[in-house]
């Protein structure tokens, strides 16, 4: 059996489960609107397609701002649709497992921020979301479908005759 710093994502995939524990046990009421399955049904999406293009930046991106966000969206759903008192158990114990997992979106923003920094190869926050940063893993990008041109300047055939030595 292998140990867990072995298992390739592994904790992105505990991430999953983490979202997807809570996500389910949080629509099982009939408290909450649509939005909320529906941001929190995108994060799933977004993991997915990170764990499937383990190489890739952009699913991760795009999970930190989904789940950056959600944090914002679960209070505001939370506010306008929380069960009364009067309400079944069952909307009760789906809105307190929305509440936990408003807890645990920060901590996730976090960890996947860092699992960013690990495949971008560059350390600082938010790496590579906002264009115009100076992150040291786009700067090292070598585009090879556009190769660039060396400029000739007094060169003939790629050797320069000024710094020739007469033989």
């Amino acid at each position: 059996m292998p140990e867990l710093s072995q298992i390739r994502n592994f904790r992105l995939k505990i991430l999953f489960l983490i979202h997807f524990i809570f996500m389910s046990l949080s629509t099982m009421g009939y408290w909450s609107s649509n939005a909320y399955l529906f941001y929190n049904s995108l994060l799933i999406v977004l993991f997915l397609w990170s764990l499937y293009h383990d190489q890739s930046h952009e699913p991760i991106q795009l999970a930190i701002v989904v789940n950056g966000s959600s944090i914002f969206l679960d209070i505001l759903i939370l506010v306008m649709g929380f069960p009364s008192s009067t309400d079944s158990a069952r909307n009760k114990f789906s809105a307190a497992m929305a509440i936990l997992h408003l807890i645990i979106r920060p901590f996730s923003t976090i960890l996947l921020i860092k699992n960013l920094e690990e495949r971008s190869g560059a350390t600082g926050v938010l790496t590579g979301i906002f264009p115009g940063g100076n992150s040291t893993g786009s700067d090292a990008y070598e585009d090879l479908d556009r190769p660039v041109i060396p400029q000739s300047s007094g060169k003939t055939g790629g050797y320069d005759f000024s710094s020739a030595q007469q033989i």
